[in-house]
């Protein structure tokens, strides 16, 4: 299993690697073999990124996520996942180079560097670490796809008060169907943090009932920061719905909070101590 998971290592690199060239002559030229190729290319290296990240599973005995280049890994499936679920929703491929290029740097990363071992921390091999850490990371996946869609709406916005539309804002989708992406990307992040969080509270309160954890989880630095975020986009998400945002708001919030996002991951994971550290 190790020499396939080896090979598999290799190819989804050059999987995601065709998937971005055939989106970008798919954006520039419109052929329509791209048209016809670029989902199915992009469906086929998630579906094998899919098995890899199964195969690994079962060979290590847990949810390949246990390092940074682990994690890489299943950053680039999460943003293909999400960018291929929008495209279905809403039918429109013109977005896929911006979405999956981030997801080849990624797997390129991980691939060159990635090292599975099977000497984890216990609690990486819980069943409920795998199903919290991947709800959080398909949830923060959506929100870094909101942010970019937000920076195209604003871009396309301001084009068009300008009035000097060029080839690359010309092959965007128009402003609706970009607010429409923009929203949808927030909701699907926002609906996977809440069960990221939901299933984190059970399953903390759980060890720490059993006494396999002694940490006060409602002060820990990344439960405050994943709440914060979280009533941050229930905020948007109500305003829009509620209160009929413009969706040129929520564009600029929506990279205002994926850039608050990542400064206080950073912050949480490098700076300040927290029960979400192993090792």
């Amino acid at each position: 299993m190790q020499v396939l998971l080896q090979l598999l290592n290799v190819l989804l690199p050059l999987g995601y690697l065709s998937a971005v060239v055939v989106y970008v002559v798919l954006y520039t030229t419109k052929a329509p073999w791209s048209v016809r190729a670029a989902t199915v290319v992009a469906r086929g290296v998630a579906a094998t990124h899919a098995v890899y990240l199964l195969l690994a599973t079962v060979a290590f005995g847990h949810v390949p996520m246990a390092n940074v280049w682990e994690a890489f890994s299943f950053v680039a499936f999460a943003l293909t996942t999400v960018y291929l679920i929008l495209e279905w929703r809403l039918r429109d491929q013109a977005t896929g180079m911006f979405l999956l290029a981030p997801a080849l740097f990624f797997q390129v990363v991980s691939s060159a560097f990635v090292t599975h071992t099977s000497e984890v921390e216990e609690i990486l091999r819980s069943s409920w670490f795998g199903l919290h850490v991947t709800a959080a990371l398909l949830g923060y996946a959506a929100f870094a796809i909101a942010a970019v869609y937000g920076l195209l709406y604003l871009m396309l916005y301001r084009t068009l008060k300008g009035k000097h539309v060029g080839l690359v804002f010309q092959r965007l989708p128009n402003l609706e169907i970009l607010g429409k992406l923009n929203v949808s990307a927030m909701f699907f992040g926002w609906g996977n943090l809440t069960v990221a969080i939901v299933i984190g509270v059970v399953w903390v309160a759980g060890l720490e009932s059993s006494g396999r954890l002694e940490s006060n989880f409602l002060l820990d630095p990344q439960f405050l920061s994943a709440t914060a975020v979280w009533v941050i986009y229930s905020t948007c998400l109500a305003g829009r719905y509620a209160f009929k945002w413009p969706s040129r708001y929520l564009a600029g919030i929506a990279m205002v909070t994926f850039g608050l996002l990542l400064a206080s991951s950073f912050v949480v994971n490098f700076v300040v101590e927290s029960f979400h550290s192993f090792g």
